[in-house]
């Protein structure tokens, strides 16, 4: 968790998004929920892609929130907002503050931020 610590709660927002019309509403993925699926797919996937970078730590987190930001606004616009939508929204939200405060480490640049922040570990 210490090293993928932002691609883990990319990707367990990614299974939330996909459970969620699974297990509630009508139990099967319309479009809008595909497109919401394909969101969260690219968020974990640009998460674990994207190195950090010593002069810009924050890129995992504005990746997320862009994506996040994109995955509410898909919500809203395609179909209103109902209770799953809600929760997609709420997942959202959540999934952007957890990509900020979970840690990470990237190999190829050295790059390391700790629990809590996004501004660059003392190795």
């Amino acid at each position: 968790m210490q090293v993928y610590g932002k691609f883990v709660v990319a990707a367990l927002y990614a299974v939330a998004v996909v459970a969620v019309p699974l297990f509630s509403g009508d139990h099967h993925i319309d479009p809008s929920e595909a497109v919401a699926i394909g969101i969260a797919a690219c968020t974990a996937l640009l998460t674990y892609v994207v190195p950090l970078v010593p002069s810009a730590p924050w890129t995992k987190t504005a990746i997320g929130a862009v994506l996040a930001g994109l995955q509410v606004a898909t919500t809203v616009i395609v179909g209103g907002v109902d209770g799953n939508d809600v929760m997609l929204i709420a997942f959202a939200v959540l999934s952007a503050l957890g990509i900020t405060i979970a840690p990470a480490v990237s190999p190829r640049t050295a790059t390391a931020v700790d629990w809590g922040t996004d501004a660059p570990a003392r190795i």
